[in-house]
C-alpha cells in the first residue's frame, strides 16, 4: 500500500518550548504562514475558516486569570465559560497569545452540528391525548430551546408556535439555520401553552453561556438537539457534559440529542504497525472515508486523560485516488496536553485515507482510539460502538436516539460511554413533519429529542412538580416501550418514549429556581455517577 512508502517521512517533532506547542490543529501553521503574505494567502485557500482575524478558544491554566490576561493583551473577549475564553485575534498574534503563562493551549472553537438526518410524533408517543384528558397543555411551564439558529420563527408565531416567545439570539449566527425553529414546532405540538425561550449559540463556549441564560430564566425543561463530535472523552467529564448535568442538579429536565454519528467512527485498541510509524485502530491503519467536494474534517483522540496526554500521536490525511497528502495535525503531547488531533482542509479528493502515526519507539499498548470523519467512513471501517455526540455521555441528563417506526435509524449514535454506562437513555420518533422543513423531513436525533422535551413539559404540568428531573426519568422508564434486547441496551436505551395515563398531581408547587452560576454548579459533579 502506498501509505507504507511514505512512512519514513511522517514525523516532524515540535519543540515543546516554542509557542506553537500550545497552538493546536492548524493554528500553528497559520501563525507561521502569517509572516509571509503569499504563504498566508495559499494557506487561507485550503483553510477557508481563517482570515486575518481568527476566532479561537483560550484554555486557561486557572479560570481566575482570564480577566488579567485579556486586559494585558487587549483581547476581544466574545464569550467565556469555566476555564475557557473565546476571543478574536489577528493570526499574527497567535504566538504571543500562546506564550502567555496563563495559557494552557489555544485551539479553534468546537462547533456543534444540528442533529437532523417531520412528525406525526405526538400520536406515536401519546397513547392517550393529554390535551383532552387533563387537559394538560404545558400551562405555567417554560421550555428552553438551545440551538444553532431559529431562522423564520417569527413568521410562525401564532400558528405553529405560540403568539410570543422569549428569545436571546445574540450568540452565534441566529439567522443561519432554521433547525431550532423545527425543534420549537415539535415542542409546541406537545405543549401548546408552554412558554418557549429560544437561545442561540455557535461554539462550545457559547453553549455554556446559553445554558446559563436558560438557568437564569428559570426554565423547567431544556431541549438541545445539537452535539459536539469526538472532542473529548465519553465519560461525562467534558465541560459540555458537566454543564448539561449542572442543569439537572439545578432541578431542570435536560433533554439532548444522542447524535447521528454511528456511520462516522472507527473505534478500537491501538497497536504499532511493524516496520512503520503507523498506528492501527482495531487492526486497520489506513481508514477509508468520504470527502464530498474535497472537504475534509477528520479528528482522532485516544484514551489518555485530557490535559495529561503524554503519548505523542499525529494524524495525516491522503487523497485515496492520487496518493497526495492533503493535511496533517502534529500537536505535541508532552504530559500536559490533550489527546486530540484534527485535520480540516477543503482541497482533497472525494475519497480519502486517514492514518495515525508516531515517532519510532512510541508505545501505544493499552490505549484505545476514536477516529471520526464528519462525512462518513467506508462500511468496512465502521465499528458502531461509543459513537455518542457530546454531551450525550452526560451522567444525569437524558440523551435521545432516533427510531423510525420503532426501528433504530442506522445513523443514530450508540453507547456505551467510556465509563461503562448505557446510552442513549431513550429513543424517539424521527422522520416527522414540520412547517419549517416539510412533510416527514425532520429527521435524526434532533427530531427525536423535542418529542421527549414536549412530553416532559406535559409531565411538569400534570404533576405540578417543577424541580425533579429524576422523577420524570423514572416515570418515563416505566412508560417506555422496550425495543431491541430485553431491558436497557446501548442501541435503544430504555426504549421508545411513550405516555399512557397522565401521572397524578404532586402538587408541590414550583420548585425554587436556583440562581447560582453554572460554573459553581459543575463543582463536584463527577461524584454523581448514575449507572443502569
Amino acid at each position: 500500500m502506498i501509505l507504507l512508502l511514505v512512512a519514513a517521512g511522517l514525523a516532524r517533532p515540535v519543540d515543546p518550548s516554542t509557542p506553537e506547542a500550545r497552538l493546536t490543529g492548524p493554528l500553528a501553521e497559520a501563525w507561521h504562514a502569517s509572516a509571509e503574505e503569499d504563504r498566508f494567502s495559499r494557506f487561507v485557500q485550503s483553510h477557508p475558516d481563517f482570515a486575518p482575524d481568527v476566532q479561537v478558544v483560550v484554555v486557561l491554566r486557572d479560570a481566575a486569570t482570564g480577566d488579567a490576561l485579556a486586559e494585558r493583551l487587549g483581547l476581544d473577549v466574545e464569550a467565556r465559560h469555566a476555564d475557557l475564553l473565546q476571543v478574536r485575534i489577528p493570526v499574527a498574534r497567535l504566538g504571543e497569545l500562546a506564550a502567555a503563562p496563563e495559557v494552557a493551549h489555544v485551539r479553534q472553537p468546537f462547533r456543534p452540528s444540528a442533529k437532523e438526518t417531520v412528525s406525526e410524533g405526538y400520536e406515536k408517543t401519546m397513547l392517550q391525548d393529554w390535551h383532552q384528558t387533563g387537559p394538560y397543555t404545558g400551562t405555567d411551564v417554560t421550555v428552553g430551546i438551545l440551538d444553532v439558529g431559529f431562522d423564520g420563527y417569527d413568521g410562525l408565531l401564532g400558528s405553529e408556535l405560540p403568539e410570543a416567545v422569549d428569545s436571546d439570539l445574540s450568540r452565534g449566527a441566529a439567522q443561519s439555520s432554521d433547525h431550532g425553529t423545527a425543534v420549537a414546532e415539535v415542542v409546541h405540538d406537545f405543549a401548546p401553552d408552554a412558554t418557549l425561550n429560544l437561545v442561540s449559540f455557535g461554539t462550545d463556549v457559547e453553549f455554556g453561556e446559553g445554558l446559563q441564560t436558560l438557568l437564569d430564566a428559570q426554565v423547567d425543561v431544556v431541549n438541545a438537539s445539537v452535539g459536539f463530535d469526538n472532542t473529548w472523552s465519553l465519560d461525562g467529564s467534558s465541560t459540555l457534559s458537566r454543564s448539561a448535568d449542572a442543569m439537572v442538579e439545578a432541578g431542570i429536565i435536560y433533554i439532548g440529542a444522542a447524535g447521528n454519528e454511528n456511520l462516522r467512527y472507527r473505534v478500537g485498541e491501538l497497536a504499532n504497525v511493524s516496520g512503520t510509524q503507523y498506528i492501527e485502530i482495531g487492526d486497520h491503519y489506513a481508514i477509508r472515508g468520504s470527502a464530498p467536494n474535497g472537504r475534509v474534517r477528520v479528528s482522532f483522540r485516544w484514551s489518555e486523560p485530557f490535559g495529561a496526554a503524554a503519548t505523542d500521536l499525529d494524524l495525516v490525511v491522503f487523497d485515496a485516488d492520487t496518493e497526495r497528502e492533503c493535511g496533517r495535525s502534529e500537536t505535541p503531547q508532552n504530559g500536559d496536553d490533550d489527546p486530540y488531533e484534527e485535520v480540516s482542509v477543503s482541497d482533497c479528493g472525494e475519497n480519502i485515507y486517514a492514518a495515525v502515526y508516531a515517532e519510532p519507539g512510541t508505545d501505544v499498548s493499552g490505549l484505545s482510539g476514536w477516529l471520526y470523519n464528519a462525512h462518513g467512513l467506508d462500511t468496512t471501517e465502521l465499528t458502531n460502538v461509543s459513537t455518542l455526540s457530546l454531551p450525550g455521555d452526560c451522567l444525569s441528563c437524558l440523551a435521545i436516539g432516533a427510531v423510525v417506526d420503532d426501528t433504530i435509524a442506522d445513523y443514530s449514535s450508540r453507547g456505551p460511554t467510556e465509563d461503562g454506562r448505557v446510552k442513549p437513555d431513550f429513543v424517539g420518533p424521527s422522520d416527522v413533519s414540520t412547517e419549517t422543513l416539510g412533510e416527514k423531513a425532520f429527521t435524526g436525533s434532533s427530531a427525536a429529542a423535542p418529542h421527549v422535551a414536549g412530553l416532559a413539559a406535559l409531565w411538569v404540568d400534570a404533576t405540578n412538580i417543577h424541580d425533579d428531573p429524576a422523577g420524570f426519568e423514572l416515570w418515563e422508564a416505566d412508560e417506555a416501550k422496550d425495543l431491541g434486547d430485553n431491558g436497557a441496551d446501548n442501541t435503544y436505551g430504555g426504549g421508545a418514549v411513550r405516555a399512557d395515563q397522565a401521572p397524578g398531581c404532586g402538587c408541590s408547587g414550583a420548585g425554587a429556581a436556583p440562581s447560582v452560576a453554572l460554573a459553581a454548579l459543575t463543582a463536584g459533579m463527577l461524584a454523581r455517577r448514575r449507572r443502569r
